[in-house]
């Protein structure tokens, strides 16, 4: 594993990065979360070696962050203006002993000859993104950092993308990345590291975060609205056409509705999100 100890990165007097401590797990999928300006970025740079801390250390004792083992897909990509997507295949095939063939390139990005023989500059912001996916995969790493890797990606592109990212897992690779996007963090991680000002807040498996918590979410049509303001206790908001509540007691509540007589087949039962289980009592702005 790769061990992050008491990390610190400070910029005129500011704290950017605080005292992080945490364990990158070898053959695991972690994730990174936050609102923006939680020092992210900063982290995952000092982890790569893009920047020195201020003051802590990390230990790397399988060498999972030498550079031949590692790779990389940053936040954004700047591609030059004249060269091509093949152009780019062969200079970052050029550079390792041990590479995905053009093929594999291909079914990871899903050019066509048309996309390869364009330059890379040229393509749409989803296109750059699994060009550069791509590009970070090709001299076979046995660890990934990916930051923010889907932006710009539409849902058939960000399907395609966590495919991969299976793939990956399913062969060892260790794979840590930063995401915005909630449900990609309870689809995906092993684990979950919540950054907030600078400071690990939370440092867990997902699925031990949310059975911390307690609360559900029931989901009825709005046409019921007279029945809910009836129970005197019972707190709801809106949602499109239906009526969303939360709470601890769901025996209590489908009682009531029983009681009242609604139709239990129109209701519907989930568990707290798991960006809500983690900051339910934190004002965290910036997620989705």
């Amino acid at each position: 594993m790769i061990k992050i100890n008491h990390l610190t990165k400070t910029y005129n007097s500011k704290r950017v990065v605080d005292n992080a401590t945490f364990s990158i797990l070898e053959g695991k999928c972690t994730a990174l979360i936050g609102p923006n300006g939680a020092g992210k970025s900063t982290l995952i740079d000092m982890i790569i070696g893009d920047r020195h801390p201020s003051s802590g250390n990390i230990d790397d004792e399988q060498g999972l962050l030498q550079s031949q083992n590692l790779g990389i897909m940053f936040q954004k990509t700047n591609f030059p203006d004249l060269i091509k997507v093949k152009e780019l295949y062969y200079l970052f095939a050029n550079l390792y002993k041990d590479t995905i063939s053009i093929e594999r390139f291909c079914m990871i990005t899903r050019f066509d000859d048309n996309q390869l023989n364009q330059y890379a500059n040229k393509l749409s912001g989803g296109q750059k993104r699994i060009l550069d996916f791509a590009l970070s995969l090709i001299g076979k790493p046995k660890c990934v950092f990916l930051d923010e890797p889907t932006s710009a990606m539409d849902v058939q592109m960000r399907t395609h993308f966590w495919n991969i990212v299976t793939e990956l897992k399913n062969e060892g690779v260790t794979l840590f990345y930063t995401s915005h996007y909630i449900e990609e963090v309870e689809r995906m991680a092993d684990h979950v590291i919540v950054l907030e000002k600078g400071k690990v807040i939370l440092n867990d498996k997902p699925e031990s975060i949310k059975d911390r918590q307690q609360t559900s979410i029931i989901y009825l049509p709005s046409k019921y609205q007279s029945v809910v303001d009836s129970v005197e206790t019972l707190a709801y908001t809106r949602e499109n056409n239906k009526l969303r509540i939360s709470t601890d007691n769901v025996h209590a509540v489908i009682e009531r509705f029983i009681a009242q007589q609604i139709d239990l087949n129109e209701i519907e039962i989930t568990k707290a999100s798991l960006l809500e289980t983690i900051f339910t009592n934190n004002n965290t702005e910036g997620m989705k």
